[in-house]
């Protein structure tokens, strides 16, 4: 499963969402760009603890990737 986070601006934003992934106990392949890929799927229950503590913080997350200016900023950071 792959998580989008919307908002992501700065490595010290990466650092937040990763504290919070381990304090939910959630594990990750890999997160690169505001693009988290989750080792398994989340629970109803885990994804609304997840996205409470990311809204705290500005963050929104997306579990599709529908909106065309966060894909053209990863290709931007990724060049």
């Amino acid at each position: 499963m792959k998580i989008f986070i919307k908002n992501m601006v700065c490595n010290g934003t990466r650092s937040f969402v990763i504290k919070e992934l381990e304090g939910l106990g959630i594990t990750y392949n890999t997160f690169k760009s505001g693009v988290i890929d989750l080792v398994e799927d989340l629970s109803r229950a885990d994804r609304k603890k997840l996205d409470l503590s990311m809204k705290q913080y500005g963050l929104e997350l997306k579990f599709s990737e529908s909106d065309v200016l966060s894909r053209i900023r990863r290709a931007f950071l990724n060049r």
